[in-house]
């Protein structure tokens, strides 16, 4: 039997996944007035290079005994090239979602709501593992479980310590954070033509999920390891509209 408490817990994980994104783009908009389409570009930017393009592409070389070899010898360099594939394809993602689709609504609210919709659509795409999990945790008490459900999957929902399954929702509410504070970042490279602030980005994002693969091990150290990078990220969204606006003031050609 799952216990009622991870129950609890996967409930609450599924909540913030969904409810987050939701809830800080509603509420967001009203305060900062920021453009839908920017929400709608953050999503489809994720939903392109990240779901349609660099997940496939990892499959595909999963399935490839060189690489199969290559990832047993070499975990570390594995690691670092998968972070790395991240960084590249989100970051260049951003990039492209300012530079090609929002170039005339280069604002720091605009960062914000790009932000929302990157982040709330990673947000709600791992939402669906909670909800799955959920289900099956309901089929198993309810004595309903399928046999196709492995049985690998059966023993983590049943012998995993129910905060753990509390975790994930923590580090949905980090991972958001975060996103936001990247797509500023790419914003601030793109809105006054500064490339290095991609590049920073880019290297970000990989220390990010470099450092959850390689702590993988411990699941405290993890979280600790991501929510250093998410307090900083939201230092860096509460200071960054002060910034834009001083930069906007000093070069009269980005207004």
């Amino acid at each position: 039997m799952v216990k009622n408490s991870s129950i609890i817990f996967l409930s609450i994980s599924l909540l913030l996944s969904i409810a987050l994104p939701l809830v800080a783009a509603i509420v967001l908009r009203k305060r900062l007035r920021f453009l839908w389409k920017a929400v709608l570009t953050g999503a489809l930017v994720f939903l392109v290079f990240q779901v349609l393009t660099r997940i496939p592409l990892l499959g595909y070389l999963q399935r490839i005994l060189w690489y199969q070899v290559f990832s047993k010898s070499y975990p570390l360099i594995s690691g670092f090239l998968i972070a790395l594939s991240a960084g590249l394809f989100e970051e260049i993602g951003r990039y492209v979602g300012f530079r090609f689709f929002l170039k005339n609504h280069l604002d720091w609210e605009n960062g914000i709501a790009y932000g929302i919709g990157h982040g709330g659509f990673e947000s709600l795409l791992v939402g669906t593992a909670f909800l799955n999990n959920l289900v099956i945790s309901v089929l198993i008490n309810s004595g309903k479980a399928s046999p196709q459900v492995p049985t690998s999957a059966v023993s983590t929902l049943v012998n995993t310590a129910p905060p753990m399954f509390l975790v994930g929702g923590i580090e949905r509410v980090l991972a958001f954070v975060i996103q936001i504070g990247l797509s500023l970042i790419v914003l601030y490279g793109v809105k006054f033509k500064k490339i290095a602030f991609v590049l920073l980005a880019i290297a970000i994002h990989t220390l990010v999920d470099l450092g959850a693969v390689m702590l993988a091990r411990n699941i405290l150290v993890v979280e600790t390891y991501v929510a250093i990078f998410a307090a900083a990220s939201l230092v860096w969204i509460l200071k960054s509209k002060r910034l834009f606006i001083e930069k906007e003031a000093c070069d009269p050609q980005q207004n």
